[in-house]
């Protein structure tokens, strides 16, 4: 245990001393554009199958250049999620779908495989990783009858009861914002002097098993939710009150792949220029 504790403490001592020699050597830019791309849904109406019903997404990224290594994200994403039993067919017998609207603001760290910035002539192209934390606000819908009701608006399951988590009954009904922790891979590639762009593909892992409305068990008859005529806790009639509805033990996901394109402003490093990498 020791050993392992000097190996990590060297480690940590290795990345301080490179990020503070790269305060130094490195001037630091900031990148600001667009992205867009496709999100997904993970959960209990799809927990196995990537890009199934897969939507539109945009919004845009303002991105600190730290070092050749290491890069600093905010962006914002306005995404749509989708899924139906019908379509999906893990439980086609339950007849549920639901479309979800989400608005997440995220922060990111990315780490280079290859040194890169934008506008070097010979190391233009590098892979990246990242991962950070996120916070979202989500609304799910259900199609009646052409238009969408908001979910949100009716008890479509039995009460969680006071075994529940105490934070549940809140971000499903008071609260509707969770967090996500958002991480994956992606290629950045420099394209002119202050022009980049990039190619990535993101999960987020939520604290929410609500995107999709569905997490808990059927209520009794008279507790269904009805909306013009249309059952909304169970469309097909199949099941009883107490009956699983959704799978409780996970929690839903979404992810996206997209492509952003930044241009980069120089940030003054109180150092003069340095016509090397500007």
């Amino acid at each position: 245990m020791d050993r392992r504790f000097c190996f990590l403490l060297i480690l940590c001592c290795l990345a301080v001393s490179r990020q503070a020699k790269a305060q130094f050597d490195d001037p630091k830019t900031i990148e600001v554009g667009p992205h867009v791309g496709l999100s997904y849904y993970m959960g209990d109406l799809n927990p196995m199958l990537p890009f199934a019903q897969a939507k539109l997404q945009y919004g845009g990224v303002v991105r600190l250049n730290w070092d050749n290594r290491w890069t600093f994200r905010f962006d914002y994403s306005r995404a749509t999620v989708t899924a139906s039993d019908e379509v999906v067919k893990w439980r086609p017998e339950r007849g549920l779908s639901f479309t979800t609207k989400i608005n997440d603001f995220s922060l990111v760290a990315e780490f280079n495989f290859i040194e890169y910035y934008t506008g070097n002539p010979k190391r233009n192209v590098s892979p990246y990783i990242f991962g950070g934390i996120s916070v979202f606000q989500y609304t799910p819908f259900a199609e009646v009858n052409g238009e969408l009701v908001n979910l949100r608006e009716y008890n479509t399951e039995a009460p969680l009861g006071s075994d529940a988590k105490w934070y549940e009954n809140l971000t499903y009904k008071s609260v509707p914002v969770s967090l996500s922790i958002p991480f994956g891979v992606g290629v950045k590639f420099s394209i002119s002097r202050h022009m980049a762009g990039t190619v990535e593909w993101r999960m987020q892992k939520t604290f929410t098993d609500y995107l999709d409305d569905v997490k808990g068990v059927y209520p009794s008859e008279d507790q269904h939710a009805v909306v013009n005529g249309y059952d909304l806790t169970d469309p097909t009639g199949n099941y009883h009150a107490g009956q699983q509805r959704g799978n409780a033990s996970f929690n839903d996901w979404f992810g996206m792949a997209r492509v952003s394109l930044t241009w980069k402003f120089n940030l003054p490093d109180g150092r003069g220029c340095n016509l090397s990498k500007f």
